[in-house]
């Protein structure tokens, strides 16, 4: 699939184009859409899925019908697996497989039923956290969400900076996804805490400036609120990851 215009040479393979950049989540919405397969795989186009990755992923959607999603490992150049591409808290145990709160959208297999029932990716957020906010969904509807560790996809290393947007996109989605689906007392805390992680993350000061100016505007963007159960905060917090951080 290209979210654009652009030409792709695949030589095997259907390319269909959206035509126009829809923005990530909204593009994978409309490709998922267009095909009828039981189960859709996600990858970014400067990835590359290791060897046997598609026998892992039948197999693990076959073992166990309320497996919604599973998250691939991610590993770089280095054959490391950044801090932040680790579905666990801290970014630890990158080798340990199981059950988890998300995936990278860019690394990962959703299962078609599962997708629709939790109402697909939010397209208004463009780029950031859409697949955080569809994994809440996914448990808050009863899905599982399992990580893959000997399912590797190779994706060079890269930062939030790359994209022109990235930081202020970055702080404008943490708040909109928390307004949108969570409780408002979890809400307000998972909005304090990026605002603090974010400040402390970014490396200089436009990037902060960035960062800030789009917090801001996640507070602005009208968004329609559909909050998850108090019950699901609580399944998030049991496998590790409280949707506060």
């Amino acid at each position: 699939m290209v979210n654009g215009d652009a030409e792709v040479n695949a030589p095997g393979a259907e390319v269909i184009s959206t035509g126009q950049n829809l923005g990530i989540p909204a593009g994978r919405d409309w490709a998922l859409r267009q095909t009828n397969s039981d189960a859709v795989g996600f990858l970014d186009d400067d990835a590359v899925a290791g060897d046997g990755i598609g026998d892992l992923i039948r197999r693990a959607f076959a073992a166990d019908p309320t497996i919604g999603a599973v998250a691939l490992r991610i590993v770089d150049e280095h054959q490391a697996t950044a801090r932040r591409h680790v579905p666990r808290l801290g970014g630890r145990r990158a080798e340990i497989g199981g059950p988890v709160t998300l995936f990278l959208g860019g690394a990962c297999a959703i299962r078609r039923d599962a997708y629709l029932d939790a109402g697909g990716y939010w397209g208004e957020l463009f780029y950031g956290h859409e697949e955080v906010e569809l994994a809440w969904r996914l448990i808050d509807r009863g899905w599982r969400i399992m990580y893959l560790p000997d399912a590797c996809v190779f994706h060079p290393r890269t930062d939030i900076g790359r994209h022109p947007d990235g930081w202020r996109l970055t702080g404008r989605n943490r708040v909109m996804i928390a307004r949108r689906t969570l409780p408002w007392t979890v809400a307000v805390a998972h909005t304090t805490a990026w605002l603090l992680i974010g400040l402390a993350r970014a490396p200089g000061r436009s990037q902060r400036s960035a960062y800030v100016s789009g917090w801001r505007q996640g507070w602005r963007r009208p968004v329609d609120r559909s909050p998850i159960a108090w019950s699901t905060v609580w399944r998030l917090s049991r496998l590790g990851r409280p949707p506060v951080v």
